[in-house]
């Protein structure tokens, strides 16, 4: 089955599914995102004050604690409040008085009812709270706070005139039980009573309710309450889904607008408002100032003024899209100025529509074209599409308040494109994969990954780079042999188990296997592809190969004389690395004298009695934190009249060099030994031949080697080079 098929039959459908997506929200992932643009988008075009002078907040601030005494005050302090303001549209308190005055006469009369004589004198003494509730009566501009709660049931009886059109606005608010007002005194005299809740939202404030519904009865926001008392309204007017010219997608769908006055208020469906932040604060004036006589009585005339804290301590301080830890009676006010100015944010249910059609065309389009053009076409369609649609929803809302969501189509487009990209890749996969096991049985495994991949790599050729070669080879194999003589099967079995041990470690550090050669395996690294750690990598094999063979000793039963050993020859250089061969057979291999020095040294590590030698150019920007290099000698290797130096590796954390000071005292005993210091030479190796287990071969080899040169006359300029005449 071709993909433009499985594109027809399934991505299709897949795309027009996950554009639905959003309807659903799971764990509302899309609104979390959703909320987070907007938040953007107001701290990019915060509102614009045009009647911050007509709302003012009075603070109760840390100086005015300082300055009148700690929280909560005596209320004959408010009571000058109200009466210094009285010519105010309206006075609201962002505060719950649920409680009587402490310091009030009625109160003190409890605590010191034994005292007659006491006693008697607070009765001649007004009340605090009296005196509070006959400055809120004798001012009808006043508007107490209150709290809405689930965990106290009681009725609350509303101060103003409220008309229903259209669906019961009850079903889509918030439910109490109950609400946390003020003492009767004080509800009595005040004109109105606002809720103070917060809603539903996160940590962020981003709206506020306009109406909760409490045990069946409608409050008002403090907000929306202080704006009927300052304009001197005494109807609210809530319409909802089906009522008169308000149509919308389905039924029942909620609360459209609220009107008041001359004001008409969008809501979102649970009644709620949208609240559009302006980066000018609302003028604040400290409590304490408004009571001194810095400012008369005529200067509040016609003012809404909204009573609240900033002092941390009296903990109302929020979070909104512009800034953290701002007094909660600041976005009140900002609620009000913004229904005053009529700069409402509006997200009205034929927006969520726009997103997912939005999302579906966009998302459409991204399948087409992958199939068509590829995952770059898709790439181009997302980009293109989605820019569109971000500069499309920034538009709408810095000219229309219209908050439309640029992240649920993004979101889409993003699950389409990689989703059809992986079935691209996929279904492109398994076409390789009927290539890769035609051929497989004739190429090599990385000539058919590059054949699979383009028919350009079907031609004859290579590249000059620098790699590293590894040769590995099975020490007494021959002898191995004999002994299976008569049971070739069980030789075979060894041998593939064996081949692949050290194969699969090979792998795993990203190297090339180029062929087998009996028990011999050539490996290579920094081809076909680029890879700057081949010298770390290669040896990195070199001793996952010998832990693996030590395993394998281990599985088998192999012990002492019948254990399996490897020799091990790494080197680095430049070669020639493609297509080798001729035009009707060919091969992915290297070419080149880096190649053959690597096979030498695997020759030799038998002779000097190690498991790992290296080349040179190996060891050049080896980490001296990983690995300790020891040199070998100076040898001309069979075939080769230059010499080169050869080295042996050890991991650094091994245990298998235990003095710290022999590899430098190794090198003084190569210095001796190149300058004819047989004395000296020998000492060394007396004191290191038998201590040092993985030298033992080694120094056995030198003792035998300065025992035959001690007796010759050697050239002046002998330099230790030792000719090499096997393999």
């Amino acid at each position: 089955m071709n993909f433009t098929r499985i594109g027809k039959y399934l991505l299709v459908p897949f795309a027009v599914f996950v554009s639905f997506i959003p309807i659903f929200d799971p764990f509302n992932i899309f609104s979390n995102l959703r909320n987070s643009a907007f938040d953007l988008f107001q701290n990019i075009s915060p509102r614009e004050s045009v009647s911050s002078d007509s709302v003012i907040v009075i603070d109760i601030d840390e100086t005015s604690l300082s300055k009148i005494g700690q929280w909560p005050w005596s209320r004959n302090i408010l009571a000058d409040l109200v009466d210094k303001t009285y010519l105010s549209a309206s006075l609201s308190f962002d505060i719950v008085f649920a409680e009587s005055d402490r310091t009030g006469s009625i109160e003190l009369q409890k605590q010191y009812n034994q005292n007659s004589l006491l006693l008697e004198v607070l009765k001649e003494i007004p009340d605090n709270d009296d005196i509070f509730a006959n400055s809120i009566s004798n001012h009808s501009t006043v508007v107490l706070g209150a709290i809405p709660s689930n965990s106290i049931t009681n009725n609350f009886k509303v101060k103003f005139g409220l008309i229903e059109q259209g669906d019961d606005p009850r079903k889509f608010l918030q439910k109490y039980t109950g609400i946390q007002s003020n003492i009767k005194k004080l509800d009595a005299s005040a004109k109105g009573i606002g809720s103070m809740s917060i809603g539903n939202n996160d940590s962020i404030i981003r709206k506020l309710p306009l109406f909760e519904n409490i045990n069946g009865s409608l409050v008002p926001s403090l907000a929306l309450e202080t704006l009927r008392v300052a304009i001197g309204a005494s109807t609210f007017q809530i319409k909802s889904s089906n009522a008169s010219g308000e149509t919308a997608f389905g039924e029942e769908t909620g609360i459209n607008h609220i009107k008041l006055g001359n004001l008409i208020i969008p809501t979102n469906p649970d009644g709620s408002a949208w609240i559009h932040f302006s980066k000018k604060p609302a003028k604040t004036l400290p409590l304490w100032e408004v009571l001194s006589p810095k400012y008369s009585e005529d200067y509040f005339e016609g003012k809404i003024l909204i009573v609240g804290t900033s002092a941390p301590g009296l903990f109302d301080l929020r979070s909104t899209p512009l800034e953290n830890n701002i007094p909660g009676v600041n976005i009140i006010a900002n609620l009000t100025d913004q229904i005053l100015s009529g700069q409402f944010l509006k997200r009205p249910d034929w927006i969520f529509g726009l997103e997912v059609i939005t999302g579906l065309i966009l998302a459409l389009l991204i399948t087409f074209f992958i199939q068509i053009l590829g995952p770059i076409g898709g790439l181009s369609v997302f980009i293109i599409g989605n820019s569109m649609s971000s500069f499309g929803s920034y538009y709408f809302f810095n000219s229309y308040g219209f908050l439309v969501d640029p992240i649920s189509p993004l979101v889409i487009c993003l699950i389409c494109y990689l989703v059809v990209t992986f079935f691209n890749f996929l279904f492109t996969e398994l076409e390789r994969s009927k290539v890769r096991n035609a051929f497989s049985q004739y190429m090599s495994p990385v000539m058919v990954e590059k054949l699979a991949k383009s028919s350009e790599s079907l031609k004859l050729g290579g590249e000059r780079k620098e790699m590293t070669f590894l040769f590995s080879d099975i020490r007494g194999f021959t002898s191995i042999s004999e002994k299976y003589k008569n049971d070739p099967e069980a030789l075979t079995d060894l041998i593939n188990s064996l081949l692949t041990s050290l194969s699969n470690e090979i792998l795993n550090y990203q190297g090339t296997i180029d062929k087998y050669m009996g028990d011999c395996i050539m490996a290579f690294w920094n081809a076909p592809s680029e890879d700057p750690e081949h010298r770390e990598k290669s040896i990195d094999a070199a001793f996952a190969m010998s832990d693996a063979l030590e395993k394998l000793n281990n599985d088998l039963n192999r012990f002492d004389e019948d254990k399996l050993s490897v020799g091990i020859g790494i080197n680095t250089g430049e070669c020639i690395v493609g297509n080798m061969g001729s035009d009707k057979r060919f091969d992915y291999t290297v070419l080149g004298d880096a190649v053959n020095l690597a096979s030498r040294l695997e020759g030799q590590s038998g002779n000097y009695g190690m498991q790992i030698i290296l080349g040179e150019e190996s060891t050049q920007g080896l980490s001296n934190e990983r690995f300790s290099i020891c040199e070998l000698d100076s040898i001309a290797v069979k075939g080769k009249s230059e010499p080169v130096n050869i080295y042996t590796v050890f991991k650094k954390d091994s245990l298998e060099i235990t003095n710290g000071t022999f590899l430098k005292e190794h090198e003084n005993f190569l210095a001796d030994y190149r300058s004819q210091n047989w004395e000296k030479a020998l000492i060394h190796i007396d004191k290191y031949r038998l201590s040092q287990p993985k030298f033992t071969l080694y120094y056995t080899l030198f003792l035998d080697r300065i025992n035959e040169l001690s007796k010759k006359q050697l050239p002046e300029n002998w330099s230790g080079v030792f000719i090499a005449e096997t393999k």
